[in-house]
């Protein structure tokens, strides 16, 4: 029986994106954005995601001081992306 779920994804924002095609994080260091929506990183809880991102940012800054670079922080991903909810179908 397949079931389906609310989730989401990370799309890049429009001003940031020099493609004509959606793209999306996938969460992969070696490749960090698809055009195929099903390599891209599902998030099943909003928000665990952004407290995850706030804080890799804090103990980022705390750490290297409040210029580090932080691409996985809050703030950096919030500027260049923006959440779009799917519907993830799965196998029960």
């Amino acid at each position: 029986m397949t079931a389906k779920q609310d989730a989401w994804v990370l799309r890049l924002k429009d001003e940031f994106n020099d493609s004509k095609e959606d793209q999306y994080y996938t969460g992969n260091e070696d490749e960090e954005l698809t055009t195929d929506l099903n390599n891209a990183n599902i998030i099943y809880n909003k928000n665990d995601a952004e407290n995850w991102m706030k804080k890799w940012e804090e103990a980022i800054f705390s750490k290297f001081g409040e210029y580090a670079i932080c691409n996985a922080g809050y703030t950096n991903m919030m500027k260049h992306f923006e959440f779009v909810e799917v519907e993830v179908e799965y196998q029960e």
